[in-house]
C-alpha cells in the first residue's frame, strides 16, 4: 500500500516543476550535466601463471600494456585536472607497475609491483603495465578519475586471467604438528594433527572438491593401538576433503608403545582430485609421529656460552617507581641445563622432574694446584648391581679428606666405563663399614641396558664429597623439549674451584625403579671478559726478576687456581726462562687467593737492539711485556695496573744496581691522579706512589671498564719512564640503582 502512494507523490512533484515556466523557454525539464567515461584496453587479458615471480621487464611474457583514456561526455579525449588512480583486487595473481621515469636514473619504476598508484595522465591518456603473479586466478583492475566537468568519480574495470595447470593434484605433502605424541596414559600429548597440501600441475591449490573426498589417509604398519580420526570418520584409514588445498586429520595414539615411529600415508588421485569413487592414478606421501613412553633414558647436562651467570644483588626494597633497589651481594648464579630423553630419542613428557646437586669438598691442592682434587676418589668402584653395597679394593673412605660420613653423596662415573651406561648413578652413603666398603640408602641400578645385569667388576671411576661453599636448585621440570633449567650459586671469592655437578631423574619400569643421571665436573666461573694484569712492566733484560700475574673476572673478582701461560720472542741469540722452563710454558704456581701468582724470570744474552717480549695468557686478551737491555737507568712499576693504592717505583742501572736519592715524578691522563708527594728512591731504589681512580667514571657490571694512565719518570730529559694502567670502579647495574632507574652507582 506504501508504494502506490509515494509513486503517485513523486508524480505530482515531477508536474509541479514542468508547470514553472518562468516566462519563456521551451517548459521542459532540464537534467543535470553527464559525466565522461573511461576506457581501458590491454593488449591481453589472459597471463600466464609467472610461478617463478620473474619482475617486470619490457617484453616480458607474464605482462600486459594497459591503455588509459578518458573522454568527456560528448567523446572527446579530455585531459584531467587530478591524477587517476589504478588498483588490482588481487595483487597475488596480478600486480601494476608504471612506466620507468628517466628523472629518476636510480629507479626503474617499471620493475616495481605495486598494488595501487597514482599517476598523471598526459591529456587524460596514459599507460601503464599489469604482470601475472604465482597465483593462478582472476584479478580485477579498476581505473578510478574525477571528471573535471562534474567533479564526480568515474571508475572502469578490466578483468584478467592467470592460467595455471589444469586443476588437478599434482603434488601432495603432508606436515605433523606435533612430530612427538606420547602413549596414552602417561601424561603428555596424545594427538597429532597431520596436514596434506595438494597442490596443483602449476603449484596452485587444487579445487574444493565440493561433497567428495579427495584425500586418503592411511596408517603404514603397526601404530600400537593408534588411530587416524577426522570428519570422515576413525581408524585405521579415514577420508578427508581439502579446503583451499588443505585437509587435515588427527592422530590419535594408542596405549601400547609401536616399534618404531608411526607411518602415515596420505593419497590423491591425479585423474579426477576424488577419492571417494577409488584412485586411478594415486600420488602419496608419508610422514612419521614418533610416540613415546615418556620415560626417562638419558640425561646430558649443558651450559650456555653466552648470558650464563648472573650477578646477584642484595634486595633493599623498591623506588618511586618499583625498581628494585639494592647492590651486588657477592655471588653469582651459573645456569645448568639438562637434556632429557626417552630410548628413541624424543623428549621425555613435560613436566618430568630432575633432581640436582653440587658436591665441592673435601678438596685438596685448591688454588696453589689449580682447581683442586676430590680426595676421596678412585678409579676402581664397584657397586652391587641392584644392591646398596659398594666396595672399592683401594678406597680409603674413612680416612682420605677426614673420611666420608652418612648423607655424603657417592657419585659413580658409569659412562667412562664401556657397558657401564646405567650405572652413572648418584647415591647418598648411608653407613661406611671401613676403607673399601660403604653402604647407601637406595639401591643401584642393575646395569641391564642389553636385558641382562652384567658385572665388570671394581672399574668405575668415584667420588665422594659433600657441598660446602656452593649450592644448586634442589629440582625442576622439562618443558616440551626436554630441557630441564637451575642456578648453581657460588661466592665470587672462590672463582676457579673445582666442583662436581650432577642431575638425575627416576624411569620407573614395570618392576623397578630406575635412576638416569648425568655426572659433570665444574670449575666455578667469572664474568667474561677475564682480566690479565702483569708486572713490572718492562722487565729487564739480562736479569734474574720475580713477575706477577694477575687474573680477575671483569667485576674485579679474582680468579683462583688458574695457570698463567707465557712466551718468549724476539730474543736473538738470547734465551729468556720463568721458573726453569725455557722458551714457553706455565708459571709453575696456579694464581693464590687473590688471584695472582709470581715466577723467577731470567733473560741472558739479549742485546739492546733486539725487540724482546715475553706474552702472558690465560684465557683472555694476551698481555705483552717488553724486556728492555738499557746501559742507562731503568724504571719499572710494581703492580702496572691497577684500580687505585700504593704502586711501586723500582729504579735501577744498566746492571740491574738500585739507584738511591732519585727524584720521580707522574703525571695521568684519562682521569686517575697522583695523591700525596713521591718521596725518593730509598737504597733499594725503591719509592711509592698513591694513585687515586676516583676520576675515571664508573660503568655498570658486564660493561667496558674505563681506563687512565700515569706516566712515571725521573724528570731527566730522556730519562727512563713507567707506565701505570688505571681501571675504573664497577657498579651496580641500572635496574638495582639507588640513585634512581638508568644510574649506575658504585658497588659499596
Amino acid at each position: 500500500m506504501k508504494f502506490p502512494f509515494k509513486t503517485l507523490g513523486l508524480l505530482i512533484a515531477s508536474m509541479t516543476l514542468a508547470s514553472c515556466g518562468g516566462g519563456g523557454g521551451d517548459g521542459g525539464a532540464v537534467g543535470p550535466p553527464q559525466a565522461g567515461t573511461i576506457t581501458l584496453t590491454a593488449t591481453r587479458t589472459t597471463l600466464p601463471l609467472n610461478s617463478g615471480n620473474v619482475l617486470p621487464y619490457p617484453g616480458s611474457p607474464f605482462m600486459a600494456e594497459v591503455s588509459f583514456t578518458y573522454r568527456n561526455n560528448a567523446g572527446v579525449i579530455t585531459a584531467l585536472t587530478s591524477d587517476a588512480t589504478f588498483t588490482t583486487s588481487s595483487p597475488s595473481t596480478v600486480s601494476l607497475s608504471p612506466p620507468d621515469d628517466p628523472a629518476t636514473a636510480d629507479i626503474n619504476e617499471m620493475a616495481t609491483r605495486v598494488v595501487s598508484f597514482p599517476a598523471t595522465t598526459n591529456n587524460g591518456s596514459y599507460v601503464f603495465f599489469a604482470t601475472s603473479y604465482d597465483v593462478a586466478g582472476t584479478s580485477t583492475i579498476t581505473a578510478s578519475a574525477t571528471d573535471p566537468a562534474t567533479n564526480r568519480t568515474v571508475t572502469k574495470t578490466l578483468v584478467f586471467t592467470v592460467q595455471g595447470a589444469p586443476p588437478l593434484p599434482g603434488s601432495v605433502t603432508l606436515t605433523p604438528s606435533p612430530s612427538v605424541v606420547y602413549v596414552a596414559g602417561v601424561g603428555g600429548a596424545t594427538s597429532s594433527v597431520i596436514s596434506a597440501q595438494v597442490k596443483d600441475g602449476a603449484n596452485q591449490p587444487v579445487p574444493d572438491p565440493g561433497a567428495v573426498a579427495n584425500v586418503l589417509y592411511e596408517i603404514v604398519g603397526d601404530a600400537g593401538g593408534g588411530i587416524l580420526s577426522g570428519n570422515g570418520g576413525s581408524g585405521s584409514s579415514v577420508m578427508a576433503k581439502t579446503t583451499a588445498g588443505i585437509a587435515t586429520v588427527s592422530f590419535q595414539s594408542g596405549t601400547t608403545l609401536p616399534p618404531g615411529p608411526v607411518q602415515i600415508r596420505a593419497t590423491v588421485d591425479r585423474a579426477d582430485n576424488n577419492v571417494s569413487n577409488g584412485i586411478s592414478d594415486p600420488i602419496s606421501a608419508t610422514t612419521s609421529v614418533a610416540v613415546s613412553d615418556g620415560k626417562l633414558f638419558g640425561l646430558v647436562i649443558t651450559s650456555p656460552d653466552l648470558e650464563a651467570i648472573t650477578e646477584n644483588h642484595v634486595f633493599a626494597g623498591v623506588d618511586a617507581d618499583g625498581n628494585p633497589v639494592g647492590g651486588l651481594d657477592g655471588t653469582y648464579s651459573f645456569t645448568i641445563s639438562v637434556l632429557a630423553t626417552d630410548r628413541q630419542g624424543n623428549p621425555v613428557v613435560p613436566g618430568t622432574t630432575i633432581q640436582f646437586g653440587v658436591i665441592d669438598a673435601p678438596l685438596t691442592g685448591f688454588p696453589g694446584m689449580g682447581g683442586g682434587s676430590f680426595e676421596i676418589a678412585g678409579g676402581d668402584g664397584n657397586p652391587l648391581e641392584g644392591g646398596t653395597a659398594f666396595t672399592a679394593p683401594t678406597g680409603h673412605f674413612m680416612t682420605a679428606g677426614g673420611g666420608a660420613g652418612p648423607g655424603d653423596t657417592l657419585l659413580v662415573f658409569g659412562q667412562l666405563v664401556t657397558g657401564n651406561f646405567d650405572l652413572e648413578n648418584v647415591r647418598v652413603v648411608q653407613s661406611i663399614a671401613n676403607n673399601t666398603n660403604l653402604t647407601v640408602t637406595s639401591a643401584f641400578n642393575r646395569n641391564d641396558t642389553t636385558g641382562s645385569s652384567v658385572n665388570y667388576g671394581p672399574v668405575l671411576p668415584y667420588v665422594i664429597g659433600r657441598a660446602t661453599e656452593a649450592n644448586v636448585t634442589a629440582s625442576a621440570s622439562t618443558n616440551a623439549l626436554g630441557v630441564a633449567s637451575t642456578k648453581l650459586n657460588y661466592p665470587v671469592s672462590r672463582l676457579g674451584k673445582q666442583t662436581i655437578v650432577w642431575a638425575q631423574g627416576n624411569a620407573a619400569t614395570s618392576s623397578v625403579v630406575r635412576t638416569v643421571a648425568d655426572i659433570q665436573p665444574v670449575r666455578l666461573p667469572g664474568v667474561a671478559p677475564a682480566q690479565l694484569t702483569v708486572s713490572p712492566t718492562p722487565i729487564a733484560g739480562n736479569t734474574t726478576t720475580q713477575v706477577t700475574a694477575c687474573l680477575y673476572d671483569a667485576n674485579n673478582s679474582p680468579i683462583l687456581g688458574a695457570y698463567i701461560g707465557f712466551s718468549f720472542s724476539g730474543l736473538g741469540i738470547g734465551t729468556g726462562s720463568i721458573d726453569g722452563i725455557t722458551g714457553s710454558g706455565v708459571i709453575d704456581s696456579a694464581t693464590g687467593l687473590d688471584g695472582c701468582t709470581t715466577g723467577v724470570l731470567t733473560t741472558a744474552g739479549i742485546s739492546s737492539e733486539d725487540e724482546a717480549i715475553v706474552t702472558f695468557s690465560a684465557g683472555g686478551e694476551p698481555v705483552e711485556v717488553p724486556i728492555v737491555v738499557s746501559t742507562g737507568l731503568l724504571l719499572q712499576a710494581f703492580p702496572s695496573s691497577t684500580s687505585g693504592g700504593a704502586v711501586t717505583l723500582l729504579l735501577t742501572d744498566g746492571s740491574g744496581n738500585p739507584v738511591p736519592n732519585a727524584q720521580i715524578v707522574g703525571t695521568c691522563t684519562g682521569g686517575p691522579s697522583i695523591t700525596g708527594p713521591i718521596a725518593p728512591t730509598g737504597a733499594n731504589g725503591r719509592t711509592i706512589a698513591t694513585i687515586s681512580a676516583s676520576g675515571l667514571e664508573y660503568v655498570c657490571a658486564g660493561e667496558p671498564r674505563n681506563t687512565g694512565e700515569c706516566v712515571f719518570t725521573t724528570g731527566s730529559q730522556g730519562g727512563p719512564t713507567a707506565t701505570v694502567t688505571v681501571l675504573g670502579g664497577v657498579a651496580v647495574g641500572p635496574d638495582f640503582s639507588p640513585l634512581g632507574p638508568g644510574v649506575c652507582a658504585p658497588t659499596p
